[in-house]
């Protein structure tokens, strides 16, 4: 499995972001090995972190050739303030207790 880590310090959004996000993650969702997602807000900021999880390099590549996905990377200064993304690869994950909010989310 992998994870992509997207921070980001929001900026403004318009109508034209919303929709854009909103056909982004629609093709997520349509991408083969899309596993879901999780959003985090910082209490003590502004900054929102939201964790995808993939199942493959190949899957993420797939959602990357996306041209929803291409566009929105091309205009991030119209959105965002700041933003970074890492890739990471699951080697093991375990837990317990966390039930319907396990991850990868269902």
């Amino acid at each position: 499995m992998y994870l992509v880590t997207f921070r980001l310090a929001p900026g403004e959004y318009d109508e034209e972001f919303h929709e854009l996000n909103d056909a982004i993650q629609a093709a997520a969702e349509d991408t083969e090995g899309y596993l879901g997602k999780r959003t985090w807000h910082a209490s003590e900021s502004e900054e929102v972190l939201v964790v995808y999880y993939w199942e493959s390099l190949d899957a993420l590549e797939s959602f990357g050739a996306v041209s929803e996905h291409k566009r929105a990377k091309q205009r991030w200064t119209e959105w965002y303030d700041a933003y970074e993304v890492t890739v990471t690869e699951v080697v093991e994950a375990y837990g317990s207790g966390f039930g319907d909010d396990a991850d990868p989310p269902a």
